[in-house]
C-alpha cells in the first residue's frame, strides 16, 4: 500500500525500476513552489516513476577501495539478531571515540610522558605545549569529518568507516611509539582524522538503518558505549600509574585502541549498507531486502511504503543544487538546507558550551575546587565517569518518549541548576579553614553531589540528543556532508574549550560553575525557539517539516500539521495513515 493508500509497487518490465503509486504533489508544491524552483525534465503526476536519472551509482574508482558491503557476504540475519549486530559495530565505533577522546586524561600528568615531550618544567609554556597536544586531536577530527562527509555519499557508509579505522590504526602506532613533541602531535592529528570518520558516519549508518521510532535509542546505545570507553581508559591509566612503569602507563593505552579498530574493520565486511544509500545508487532490490532484515516487526506493506518514501525523497532532493559544503552553508534552496546546517552546527556548539569537557576532562581540577586534596580528586573524577556511563541509558528510555526537544530543555534546566548551586558551595568549602575539617568535608561532599547530578543530567539528556539530531535533519542527498559540518562545530568548540579551560579555572576558580550555569540557562532560548521535534518521524517526512519558510519551531509544526491534514493524513502519524 502506498502513502496515499491507493496503489502498489510494480516492477516495470525489463527495467527493474519501480513505478511508485505515491502522491508527490505535496512535495513539489509545498517544498518548491514557494521558492519558485524550476525543475527541468521532471513532470509531477499522481503516479510518479522514479527514473534512472535520479540514481547516483557508485563511482568507478570506489571498487579499488576494499571492504564495505557485499550482498553475498552480508549476514543472513533478521530482526533482533541483525539489530544486535548493527549496534555492536556502531557501539564499538563510539567506544573507540570515547576512549580516544579521553586517552590523554591521566597521560598529561605522567612524568615520563612530560619528559619525552620536553614539558616537565611546569612553566606556562610547558602547560601550553601539553594543552596543544590535546587540542591538535580536534584539528584532526575536523579534517576527518570533512573527508568522510565528502565521500561517504559516494562510496557508502561502511567503506567510509573502514577508511577511518585505517587512519586510526596508523595514528595509534605513532602515538604508542612517540619520542618527542612533533611525533606526538602528528599521531594526535592522524588519530583524530580516524575518529572524525567514525564519529561522523557511524551515527548516520545506524539512523538510516533504524526504524523511525528507534533512532534515538540506537544512538543512545552507541553513546553509552562512548562514555564507557572514556571510563575504561581513565581507570586503565589510573591502574597503570599505580602498578606499572610510567612509560608503560602512557604508551600501552595509546596502543590498546588498535584492538577496537581491527575489530571494526573485520566485522564491517559482514553487515548491511543502509537502504537509503542502496536506493540512491539504484540497488532497489537490495534496499528492500535490508529494510526487511532490519525491522523488528516487518510487514510487506510497511516495507513497500518506506521504500517508496525513500525513492520519492531521492527524486525531490535531486532537484536541489545545494549539495556542496559551501553551497549548503551560503546558498538558499527550497529544502532550507542552510537552516538545517545552522541547527546541526548549533546543537554541537551548545553541547560543548554546556560544560561537559570542563567537568569530565578536567575532573581532578574541578573536584579540587570542592576542597579535596591529594589523591581524592582523581578518584572522584573516575567515579564521576562511572555515574556518567550509568546515566546514558536513561536517555535511551526517554529520547523517543519525551522527544529530543523536551529532553534538551529539561537537561539544560537540570545542568544549569546543579552548577548554580555547586558554585557557592565550592566557595564555602574552599574558604572554610582546615581547622574546621568536618564542615569543610560536608560542603565538599555537597559540591561533589551536585557535580555528579550535573553529569547525570548531561548523560541522560544532551549526550544522546546532540548526536542523533544532526543525523535526522538533513535530506539523504546531503546527510553525510551535513553531519560532517556539525562535526566541524564540535571540533572547533571542543578545541577552544579544552585549550582555555585550565586558564579559566586558574583565573576565576569556583566562578567557573556559575559561568557554565549561565550558559546552560541562556541556551534554553535557541532550543525553545528553533529546534523542532524530530522524534518518531520518518527521515523522509522531515522534508515536509522543513518546507516552512519560518525558522521558528512552533510555526514549522503548525504548517506541517496543516499540510498533512490537507492531504488527508494524520499530522502526528509517522506511518502517514490516510484518513480519507
Amino acid at each position: 500500500m502506498s502513502a496515499t493508500g491507493g496503489g502498489r509497487n510494480e516492477i516495470e518490465p525489463g527495467r527493474g525500476i519501480f513505478s511508485l503509486s505515491i502522491s508527490s504533489s505535496y512535495l513539489k508544491s509545498d517544498i518548491m513552489a514557494d521558492e519558485k524552483v524550476e525543475v527541468e525534465n521532471v513532470e509531477v503526476q499522481p503516479n510518479v516513476t522514479v527514473i534512472e536519472q535520479f540514481f547516483q551509482p557508485e563511482p568507478a574508482w570506489s571498487k579499488y577501495i576494499p571492504g564495505g558491503y557485499s550482498r553475498s557476504r552480508c549476514l543472513k540475519l533478521s530482526g533482533m539478531p541483525m539489530v544486535v549486530c548493527i549496534l555492536v559495530l556502531a557501539g564499538t565505533c563510539l567506544l573507540f571515540f570515547g576512549y580516544d577522546a579521553a586517552v590523554m586524561s591521566l597521560v598529561n600528568i605522567n612524568q615520563d610522558y612530560l619528559e619525552h615531550m620536553d614539558s616537565a618544567g611546569g612553566t606556562p609554556s610547558d602547560a601550553a605545549r601539553i594543552g596543544g597536544i590535546v587540542s591538535f586531536w580536534f584539528l584532526g577530527f575536523l579534517v576527518g569529518a570533512l573527508m568522510a562527509g565528502s565521500y561517504a555519499d559516494k562510496i557508502g557508509r561502511l567503506k567510509s568507516i573502514q577508511l577511518g579505522c585505517v587512519w586510526g590504526i596508523f595514528g595509534a602506532c605513532l602515538l604508542a611509539s612517540a619520542k618527542n613533541f612533533s611525533w606526538m602531535v602528528c599521531g594526535r592529528i592522524i588519530s583524530g582524522i580516524g575518529c572524525g570518520h567514525l564519529n561522523t558516519i557511524a551515527p548516520i549508518w545506524t539512523s538510516e538503518l533504524a526504524d523511525y521510532n528507534l533512532r534515538g535509542a540506537y544512538v543512545s546505545v552507541q553513546f553509552t558505549m562512548c562514555v564507557a570507553g572514556a571510563t575504561m581508559t581513565y581507570w586503565m591509566e589510573y591502574a597503570a600509574l599505580k602498578t606499572q612503569s610510567l612509560q608503560f602507563a602512557w604508551r600501552f593505552p595509546q596502543a590498546f585502541q588498535m584492538v577496537f579498530l581491527l575489530f571494526i574493520v573485520l566485522i564491517a565486511n559482514f553487515l548491511p549498507e543502509t537502504p537509503r544509500y542502496l536506493a540512491k545508487t539504484g540497488r532497489l532490490e537490495e534496499a528492500r531486502e535490508i529494510l526487511g532484515r532490519c525491522r523488528l516487526r516487518p510487514s510487506e506493506q510497511a516495507i513497500e511504503q518506506e521504500l517508496a518514501e525513500i525513492q520519492e525523497a531521492i527524486r525531490i532532493e535531486a532537484t536541489s543544487s545545494a549539495h556542496g559544503f559551501i553551497s549548503m552553508i551560503w546558498k538558499k534552496d527550497a529544502l532550507h538546507t542552510r537552516r538545517r546546517v545552522a541547527l546541526a552546527m548549533g546543537i554541537q556548539a551548545m553541547e560543548k558550551l554546556c560544560g561537559p569537557d570542563a567537568i569530565a576532562a578536567y575532573g581532578p581540577i574541578i573536584f579540587g575546587l570542592s576542597g579535596f586534596t591529594g589523591n581524592l580528586p582523581a578518584m572522584l573524577a573516575g567515579f564521576n565517569f562511572i555515574s556518567y556511563t550509568l546515566s546514558v541509558p536513561v536517555g535511551m528510555y526517554f529520547v523517543e518518549r519525551a522527544g529530543r526537544r523536551k529532553l534538551m530543555l529539561i537537561g539544560l534546566l537540570v545542568m544549569g541548576s546543579s552548577l548554580l548551586v555547586a558554585g557557592p558551595l565550592a566557595r564555602v568549602a574552599i574558604n572554610t579553614p582546615e581547622t574546621d575539617l568536618t564542615k569543610k568535608k560536608a560542603y565538599g561532599a555537597a559540591v561533589v553531589a551536585f557535580v555528579f547530578l550535573y553529569t547525570c543530567g548531561f548523560g541522560s539528556t544532551w549526550i544522546t540528543c546532540c548526536w542523533v539530531y544532526p543525523t535526522e535533519v538533513f535530506p539523504l542527498a546531503t546527510r553525510a556532508k551535513g553531519v560532517s559540518l556539525s562535526m566541524v562545530s564540535f571540533a572547533v568548540f571542543g578545541a577552544v574549550i579544552n585549550e582555555v579551560i585550565p586558564y579559566v579555572i586558574s583565573a576565576v576558580g569556583w566562578w567557573v560553575f556559575i559561568m557554565f550555569a549561565v550558559m546552560n540557562f541562556l541556551q534554553l532560548i535557541p532550543v525553545w525557539l528553533f529546534y523542532v521535534e524530530t522524534a518518531n518521524r520518518h527521515l523522509e517526512d522531515l522534508d515536509i517539516l522543513f518546507a516552512s519558510d519560518s525558522p521558528l519551531a512552533y510555526k514549522m509544526e503548525r504548517e506541517f500539521a496543516e499540510k498533512k491534514r490537507a492531504l488527508g493524513f494524520h499530522a502526528d502519524a509517522p506511518e502517514l495513515v490516510h484518513t480519507a
